[in-house]
């Protein structure tokens, strides 16, 4: 002992005298390891191992059980019930460029600024950008039976973790040393149909005096749910009943233009068409609803695998081996065009694509003789191509992931761990239901006279101008970190405690679609292409100093260098004080920064399509924005123009920079605990790049980005990302719990949580006016849950509460104005869902478990402002309905 003490003060002298200043010069790591000695844990935001579970920070703790009393079948599901999550990208969105892919926004910062992590090792990133634009990490695959607890840190963590750690830091805690087998199978299935699910879960763990080995397999299928499988809701139409601005689709077949008599159909040819007459407008349009998804048919499977071998008493060799393959199908509504522009000049009649492709005909025998009685002037078809089914893609998903490396204690006093990682993953996009402009000008302009566009193509004429996009997508992550974390020096009070490591990356990422798609020639669908790869060392070191027997203060420090944009320094500072045992008051602030997204950086131009108000050529044309109009041209611009996109990319981005702070208190008595915490945080140079709707509706400040056509509507809006914005937001946290104990009649405990954002602002640009987000709208301003668990010997139940309050319309801005509405007229109602689950344990190697989630049948709750389908939003809701499981578990 006499040797490994002089060790101890040697290492103590070395690393705390010099930690600070190397976590600002050289190049070492982190680790969020859980470590042998059971009287010090590591918790999510901090590398300090501690005896104490609460900290400076808040962290939310989930347990498997927590996730499974609550009915919860995914990691996503249990993610999206937190009351600090703002919002979610789930696979609700069908139309997106990520719709297999899922994720979360904790505290309003997005998901790309939520940091997600499995044991304390970073995820790699999803490489399809969100919106074309945003990297992130996917939660949709990650596997739930492995999983021991969720640790959500919810305050920035960049002074500990490095970039991305804006709004919390999700780590993803996995099971150790299992042993046995266990094999657990669960369905489940909706009351209205569609949305069913299985999984079926192995668990195997063998181990002996020296180590373990652990794996989990798991493989889980859902049904597709289909718009017209909600008609209880509303949503197997465009007409949603409970929205005044749903309307059916203007494009289904007719001609428009700036001159008169050319053919339109009649209500008859319209519906034997395979369209839709609008009596409303008096137009021949499209039902989109009975072609849509509300959620994707997938599959997954996913296994991973534990081991840990002890190499001497103070070493041991520990990995991890994680495999997921995932399958999604998702289907829309055909594709609906507008692209072919017909001239009518005397006698002749051209149609053009621009200036690729032009040809003439007579005008009383071209195009089926649709122009015979027509003025001269332009005109186009517009025309919803039903006869190609679907718009389908199918994605395939890959993730590997490699971790190996030791964890030991040095001279019975430190403890340190070493790891080299790598992950990678692979997304294969094929998509059919697909037309080329070439493929559909040759048949418009076939033979002397051509096509007409108002009578359906023949299934030949279809497979001739068809095309199946399809899109490769790469990312992979290769990491060697190290850490130590032990005694710095004693006190009078305690032993002051340090940590100090340090980690390279390397990131690279690729995605490309087919040639077709980047060069623009394939209608109604754009491509995200780029490649770029970049490396970043950092250095950290955390000192905890305890000052006084109530009162400890510690302080971080953490320097991030990446090769495209540069350093970052981080600090952080937290004080604990204790006055009684029962009660600590804590505080906390920290810098944070995020790296620019790769796709910004190093991504090609996204082209899209979308759907806007134009609002400067509404209002010139008489009309009202978001309102019907019996004119079929004023009623398409004032609500639902097509138009095409462009997302830049921009190599000169920097990062955004901030801070967030807490301060709050803990109460933890014997039957009572509670917490109180008042948060912020910011980000300035926030990358931003203005949405199409906002540079639409807000055209005298971005008129440079908008393209328009001869008669001033728009046909195109380009935006590049820049440093422009700046976010705040501001908000309480609040947690109770409390237990009975009736003795032989079981126990009861309840528990609450509650998130109230009192602040969320911001500017998309520091000439823009300062955006409220909870006035603007789309943004609840609370969220709060209410769990009652029983006990009684083997039997449980669960019934939990998930409350989302009223908030204003995604486009309550634009309609506030309006004389003829009220707030209360533009608002989303509050929803509470209800689920209830209960268990039995037969014996110590049987349970059976079945429940109810969204007992009372609550739908989405509709959007009065939103113009687009499905007419709710769709991060906060979703609308599966009621649902019900049962489950089975064996141990063996």
């Amino acid at each position: 002992m006499q040797l490994n003490s002089k060790v101890a003060n040697a290492i103590r002298i070395a690393l705390v005298g010099g930690a600070f200043t190397a976590a600002i010069s050289s190049p070492v790591v982190l680790a969020a390891e859980e470590g042998a000695d059971v009287e010090r844990i590591q918790i999510t935001g901090s590398r300090i191992k501690r005896t104490d579970l609460e900290t400076a920070t808040p962290v939310t703790v989930l347990s498997a059980d927590d996730m499974a009393k609550q009915g919860f079948t995914t990691i996503q599901d249990a993610l999206q019930n937190l009351t600090s999550t703002t919002g979610a990208m789930t696979t609700q969105e069908v139309h997106g460029f990520t719709p297999a892919a899922s994720s979360i926004s904790l505290r309003n910062a997005g998901a790309s600024r939520t940091l997600t992590l499995i044991d304390g090792k970073r995820l790699n990133q999803y490489p399809k950008p969100a919106g074309g634009t945003d990297n992130f990490v996917d939660t949709a695959n990650l596997p739930m039976e492995a999983v021991e607890r969720i640790e959500v840190l919810q305050s920035g963590g960049s002074a500990v973790y490095g970039a991305d750690a804006v709004g919390g830091v999700i780590n993803i805690i996995l099971k150790k040393d299992f042993d046995g087998a266990a094999l657990k199978y669960r369905h489940g299935d909706t009351m209205e149909g569609g949305g069913m699910n299985d999984r079926i879960a192995l668990s195997l763990g063998s181990s002996n005096e020296k180590g373990n080995v652990s794996t989990f397999i798991e493989f889980s299928s859902n049904e597709a749910l289909q718009a017209t499988d909600r008609e209880n809701f509303g949503l197997h139409t465009d007409k949603v009943p409970h929205s005044d601005y749903s309307q059916y689709s203007s494009y289904g077949a007719r001609i428009a233009g700036t001159g008169t008599g050319a053919r339109s159909l009649s209500p008859q040819e319209c519906t034997d068409g395979g369209f839709f007459w609008d009596d409303a407008r008096s137009i021949c349009g499209f039902d989109r609803s009975e072609w849509r998804d509300l959620e994707p048919e997938s599959y997954r499977f996913i296994s991973t695998t534990n081991f840990n071998y002890e190499l001497s008493d103070d070493i041991t060799f520990l990995g991890r081996l994680d495999f997921a393959n995932a399958k999604s199908t998702t289907n829309f509504e055909p594709m609906a065009i507008d692209d072919y522009d017909i001239n009518i000049s005397g006698d002749d009649l051209t149609v053009s694509y621009g200036d690729l492709m032009s040809k003439t005909f007579s005008k009383s025998t071209g195009l089926g003789g649709d122009f015979a009685n027509a003025t001269d002037g332009d005109y186009y078809y517009v025309r919803r191509l039903h006869e190609f089914d679907n718009r389908s893609g199918e994605t395939n998903t890959n993730n590997y992931f490699f971790s190996a490396g030791l964890q030991g204690v040095l001279a019975d006093e430190y403890d340190w761990d070493m790891s080299v990682n790598y992950g990678r993953t692979n997304v294969d996009v094929y998509r059919s239901g697909f037309a080329t402009v070439g493929g559909m000008f040759d048949y418009i302009t076939a033979g002397e006279n051509g096509n007409s566009l108002l009578e359906n193509m023949s299934d030949e004429d279809v497979e001739a101008a068809s095309y199946s996009p399809f899109e490769r997508a790469q990312s992979t992550q290769k990491n060697v970190q190290a850490n130590i974390t032990g005694m710095a020096f004693e006190m009078p009070d305690g032993d002051a405690m340090f940590a100090f490591g340090a980690e390279y990356t390397e990131q690279d990422y690729e995605t490309e679609s087919d040639s077709e798609t980047q060069n623009g020639s394939v209608l109604t669908t754009g491509g995200s292409s780029g490649a770029g790869e970049r490396d970043f060392w950092a250095t950290y070191a955390e000192l905890s100093v305890p000052l006084m027997d109530e009162l400890t203060i510690a302080a971080a420090l953490r320097y991030d260098h990446y090769s495209d944009f540069g350093g970052n320094l981080s600090p952080q500072v937290t004080v604990e004080y204790r006055p009684v045992d029962e009660l600590l008051v804590r505080g906390s602030w920290s810098s944070v920064f995020r790296a620019p997204d790769m796709h910004r950086v190093y991504g090609d131009a996204t082209n899209g399509f979308t759907t806007v108000i134009d609002f400067k050529q509404c209002q010139a044309m008489g009309g009202q924005p978001g309102v019907t109009n019996p004119d079929p041209t004023i009623n398409e611009i004032c609500n639902e123009l097509h138009i095409d996109t462009t997302t830049g990319a921009n190599k000169d981005l920097e990062a955004e920079t901030g801070y967030t702070a807490n301060i709050g208190a803990v109460w933890g008595g014997d039957s009572l605990e509670a917490s109180i915490d008042l948060w912020e945080w910011k980000l300035d140079d926030m990358v931003s790049d203005i949405s199409a709707s906002t540079a639409a509706q807000e055209y005298d400040t971005y008129e440079d980005m908008i393209t328009r056509d001869a008669s001033g509507t728009i046909t195109h809006i380009n935006t590049v990302a820049q440093n422009l914005a700046y976010q705040k937001v501001r908000g309480i946290d609040l947690t109770a719990g409390y237990s009975w104990d009736f003795n032989d009649m079981g126990e009861l405990r309840v528990n609450f949580n509650g998130t109230y954002i009192l602040l969320s602002e911001g500017q998309l640009n520091p000439t823009s006016d300062v955006d409220d987000d909870i006035e603007d709208g789309g943004l609840p301003q609370y969220r709060a849950n209410m769990i009652f668990t029983y006990f009684i010997n083997d039997f449980e139940t669960t019934l939990g509460a998930y409350h989302t309050a009223r908030m204003h319309g995604v486009s309550y801005s634009s309609f506030i104005d309006d004389d003829e509405f009220s707030e209360e007229d533009l608002e989303v109602a509050s929803q509470t869902k209800w689920n209830l689950t209960s268990a039995y344990n037969f014996t110590d190697n049987m349970k059976l478990t079945a429940g109810i989630v969204n007992l009372f049948d609550v739908g989405p709750n509709f959007d009065p402002t939103n113009t687009s389908w499905p007419h709710y939003p769709r991060s906060v809701y979703n609308a599966r309905g009621r649902e019900w499981f049962v489950e089975g578990e064996v141990k063996f």
